[in-house]
């Protein structure tokens, strides 16, 4: 009797095993059809229960339908194992004898429990996890108990038999035969849906790989060579996917990023699996250079034998175009494209390297660029240092380090070059300055002073003090004799420009001349007066033509423009040494001694002699000369004119001796 129930009990093992180890297409496609899987179920139970084990002359059968509908029960839940269930309760209800209502309550106690625990545990014990096969054994005792119990519904003459012969078979060997059953479904089902992720995670890796909009490739790590690449790798690089075969990354790689890039290599090769990010430099078939970032790792094919890298490159020229563009601006002066005095003060001791000994380090500055911005404006002098700088450049040539340290001062280092050999290079480039013009009239000149550095003991910032010392050396033996050149330049130019301010110059010069004699004035104040009145409006040099040469009265944004021209003046002089006297006369030579000038409102003795001086020649030739928009008055009309403002415009004193010694008016006369 036992061996048929254990025969049983391996017939339908033996009938799974074909089911669990058949090589399914796809085998979760059982699991969605839920009516065609029951009746496989309920067809599988019914070929079960035709070999049975029989009692009491065919009245009361057993076999293992009990282990059939409970496990399917917990694999393929309600509906098939319901399914299953009721073709195997009408087929038992069919062979019919006394253990029918018996057998319909095992059926429907086994899919009672099996359902219960798939409610329960079975998305806790996923299929995707290892299982226990003792839970799977507890279970099966559970419904075993309850087919034991079933046994109370057949007939009692039938019960003492039926206990004494199946209690060990149905509490031990049916609880085994369905915890091994259990197990192997479970296992199936798990390797089937480990195969499915698998074959899952290969169509969404070819697919990703396929149609990324970023560039991935897989290398041969042993032999360099590209296996596969994208399309839009393909795109980066400007190629066509033949030309990639048997190439290797080396002939796409830019010189300077080959040796980095191997080095990666290498240490994939040795074992490292990354991921290693950094970026790279390509040369595309049309012989661009683009950048691109890299992601690598090594990637783990299905062969072994066979080492391969995933690289996934994102196009990032556009972004390290700007990071070069901020770092170029952050490091460089816009205007002469040097270095900026940031990078020169961080980079200074770097400079003197061994390998770039002996070196020269050279100061220049620009002579007479203040007058230049104050005359001409700071656009001709932001022009003047960059032709200055263009012939620095052309004559340092490449190798050597330049940065623009100051507005007008620039450092340049030369290396592997003695202080003599520097002295030929910088005396080609003031040579060549010296030749420029600005504004077709103004010479220009640099100083530069020098200092060599012949060995590492020498301290480079002790090398650079004495560069600065000796050009403010050279500085003052050249540079005041040029700025004295640049100022007679400057109101030659306003002249040449405006003949009618030329003249009218030439005239207060003289008025103030005569008025100084007049005053009894030494011979070198005189000579000083005579200047000043040349020098008066050197200030109008930055006004626009088409104020000065306005027919008419000028708008009150014309005159406010107009009124800086004794600012200018002065500080145009005031940066000449010798000239820096006549500074202060030219600030205040349109003060009035009733505080209603300008620029500063000074009052009667507050304003200096020599301004009040110019300020009557300056009146009395304004009123004199031929203007186009006006008619000119006489002298003696003039003369009445200073009169009437004597006191509140001109000083009295001055204005009465200017009308009676300079224009020999009898002052008393005028009314």
């Amino acid at each position: 009797m036992v061996i048929d129930i254990v025969f049983n009990i391996l017939l339908l093992l033996a009938l799974s095993v074909v089911y669990a180890t058949y090589p399914f297409k796809n085998y979760t496609k059982l699991f969605s059809h839920s009516f065609f899987t029951g009746i496989a179920i309920g067809l599988l139970g019914v070929f079960i229960m035709l070999n049975p084990m029989v009692l009491e002359q065919g009245e009361v059968q057993f076999d293992s339908r009990s282990i059939i509908v409970g496990v399917s029960a917990m694999i393929f839940g309600l509906v098939p194992s319901l399914i299953g269930a009721l073709i195997m309760a009408l087929f038992r209800i069919f062979l019919g004898g006394a253990g029918t209502l018996t057998g319909v309550a095992v059926i429907f106690v086994s899919f009672s429990i099996g359902s219960l625990w798939r409610k329960l545990r079975f998305k806790k014990v996923s299929i995707r996890q290892q299982y226990l096969g003792f839970e799977f054994f507890l279970v099966g005792f559970a419904i075993h108990l309850g087919m034991y119990l079933c046994m109370f519904l057949l007939p009692k003459e039938l019960q003492r038999t039926v206990f004494q012969s199946l209690a060990v078979p149905i509490l031990v060997y049916y609880p085994i035969g369905f915890s091994l059953l259990s197990l192997l479904l479970f296992s199936q089902a798990n390797r089937m849906a480990t195969l499915s992720e698998l074959r899952k995670s290969e169509r969404q890796f070819k697919t990703i790989f396929e149609q990324s909009p970023i560039g991935m490739s897989l290398t041969n790590l042993i032999t360099g060579e590209i296996t596969s690449i994208n399309q839009s790798y393909l795109d980066f690089l400007g190629l066509e996917r033949e030309d990639l075969v048997g190439i290797t990354w080396d002939k796409f790689t830019h010189p300077d990023d080959k040796a980095f890039s191997a080095g990666i290599t290498e240490k994939m090769r040795l074992g490292e699996k990354g991921p290693f990010n950094f970026d790279k430099r390509f040369i595309r078939k049309d012989g661009t250079v683009v950048w691109g970032n890299l992601s690598l790792c090594v990637f783990d094919p299905s062969d072994k034998d066979t080492q391969e890298s995933l690289c996934m490159t994102i196009d990032v020229s556009e972004r390290k175009s700007e990071e070069d563009k901020v770092l170029y601006a952050s490091t460089h002066d816009a205007l002469t494209g040097f270095y900026n005095r940031t990078h020169f003060e961080e980079h200074v001791n770097t400079l003197g390297s061994k390998g770039s000994l002996p070196l020269t380090v050279a100061f220049g500055d620009v002579n007479g660029l203040r007058i230049i911005n104050e005359a001409f404006g700071r656009n001709q002098g932001n022009l003047l240092l960059q032709r200055i700088s263009s012939i620095i450049k052309d004559k340092i040539g490449q190798g050597n380090y330049a940065s623009r340290v100051g507005g007008d001062e620039v450092a340049v280092v030369f290396f592997n070059t003695t202080a003599k050999e520097a002295e030929l290079i910088i005396r080609d480039i003031r040579e060549q300055v010296s030749e420029l013009l600005v504004m077709d009239s103004v010479r220009v000149s640099v100083s530069f002073g020098l200092c060599e550095m012949a060995t590492t003991d020498d301290d480079i910032n002790e090398v650079i003090k004495v560069a600065e010392k000796d050009v403010n050396t050279r500085k003052l033996m050249e540079t005041s004799h040029m700025r004295g050149r640049a100022v007679y330049a400057i109101i030659n130019t306003l002249h040449e420009k405006n003949k009618r301010e030329e003249l009218h110059s030439r005239r207060v010069s003289d008025f103030c001349e005569a008025l100084a004699k007049a005053l009894e004035m030494t011979e070198w104040q005189v000579s000083e007066m005579k200047l000043l009145g040349l020098m008066h409006d050197i200030g109008k040099i930055a006004i626009s033509e088409s104020i000065l040469n306005k027919e008419g009265k000028l708008t009150d944004k014309e005159w406010q423009e107009m009124k800086r021209h004794p600012e200018i003046g002065y500080r145009i002089l005031f940066s000449v040494e010798d000239m820096s006297g006549l500074a202060s006369y030219v600030l205040a030579h349109h003060e009035r001694i009733d505080g209603k000038g300008y620029p500063k409102g000074l009052k009667g003795l507050d304003i200096p002699l020599q301004s009040r001086i110019v300020t009557i020649a300056d009146s009395f030739d304004a009123m004199t000369a031929e203007r186009t928009y006006r008619e000119r008055v006489t002298p003696k009309e003039a003369a009445r004119e200073l009169k009437k403002h004597a006191g509140t415009q001109f000083d009295p004193t001055l204005a009465k001796l200017f009308v009676e010694k300079v224009l020999n008016i009898d002052w008393e006369s005028l009314s």
